[in-house]
């Protein structure tokens, strides 16, 4: 069996170190991840022997890292972000209910010889919305960008939450994850698939604004074209996704200059949006710059706004809580793993 080390693009990872070990799962999670730092935390407060270590993996690889993990007994586990929160599912023994519904999974935990995939970005982000927003949501209008992964969790909550008499526009780069995903919510609450990029003088009747896609998230990415950023963005306006720059250093600045006609012209459309929004409350799940673009253009118009910290942590209490018990460590609890966690944001 080839080695997880041998599997994985950022080198040096000492999975030896601890009796046990996490991983975070994903297209480049070394490059600023959260999830290890909360982890980590958590593992020296509650004097459990276990480390999570961010593993960067091409898609090529993802079946055969998903099984050198099973194979390692010592693997309890872990997180799964950005791009394969859909496509990991198949290298999986099976899924817990909520994650079978969403088609999803931000969390692994081991079950004996079986990797279990569940979904905690919805529990996640409701939790913080409602907690925040404090009042009740049934019969809220919620206009959500973004149907991927993480999307489509917080989407199925959402529903859920807003009811009946509630209405959920969808909005996605590509259109059919959108029309398939509030076809399958429409039994829930009143839903529509909506144009990317939004249409000018609609949604002014929305009471949020949920952004679950990449669009405003700081870290570069690459592909076979070159790299490209979508931090000078917002998914209010129109992105010009076939902009690329060589790779190299200063990555960002060389792409802002190179993309400055259309930052301008998705800035534009983003401000003209938001104000014709009334008083929409806006969340952004990126928490990484934690305010993004849109949410800057949202306070500047005087909107209530949520980055994606609290979500972010609330997943991370949930996911380490399963995967722990699961692995036989301690008794799940999430407030003391809680109280560990917030202490390093």
């Amino acid at each position: 069996m080839t080695q997880v080390t041998d599997l994985i693009e950022n080198k040096g990872l000492d999975l030896y170190a601890t009796e046990m070990y996490a991983a975070i799962l994903g297209e480049s999670p070394s490059k600023g991840a959260k999830s290890p730092s909360l982890w980590n935390a958590a593992f020296d407060g509650l004097n459990i022997s276990g480390f999570m270590h961010p593993m960067d993996v091409v898609p090529e690889k993802l079946e055969q890292a998903a099984a050198a993990l099973k194979a390692d007994k010592r693997y309890m586990g872990g997180a799964v972000t950005m791009p394969y929160k859909i496509t990991l599912i198949p290298f999986l023994d099976r899924l817990e209910p909520e994650a079978e519904a969403i088609g999803a999974v931000n969390c692994i935990y081991r079950d004996g010889d079986d990797l279990v995939g569940t979904n905690t970005d919805g529990a996640g982000a409701i939790h913080c919305l409602k907690a925040d927003y404090g009042e009740d949501l049934a019969g809220k209008t919620v206009l959500l960008i973004g149907t991927g992964g993480a999307g489509y969790a917080v989407a199925a909550y959402v529903a859920a939450a807003i009811g009946a008499g509630g209405s959920l526009y969808l909005a996605n780069r590509s259109p059919e994850p959108a029309e398939k995903l509030a076809a399958k919510l429409s039994v829930q609450c009143k839903t529509k698939s909506v144009p990317f990029p939004l249409e000018a003088g609609s949604f002014g009747d929305v009471d949020f604004v949920i952004n679950c896609s990449s669009l405003g998230f700081e870290s570069s990415k690459r592909d076979r074209r070159g790299a490209y950023s979508h931090l000078h963005f917002t998914p209010l306006g129109p992105v010009d996704d076939s902009l690329r720059v060589p790779l190299g250093e200063k990555v960002q600045a060389r792409f802002l200059e190179a993309a400055r006609e259309a930052v301008s012209a998705n800035f534009a459309a983003s401000a003209s949006r938001l104000a014709g929004m009334g008083k929409a409350y806006v969340m952004d799940i990126i928490y990484q710059p934690r305010e993004t673009l849109m949410l800057w253009l949202a306070k500047s118009l005087g909107l209530r706004t949520q980055n994606g910290v609290a979500m972010n942590l609330e997943q991370a209490v949930i996911a380490f809580d399963k995967a722990t018990a699961a692995a036989g460590l301690r008794e799940a609890d999430a407030a003391p793993v809680r109280e560990l966690m917030e202490k390093v944001w």
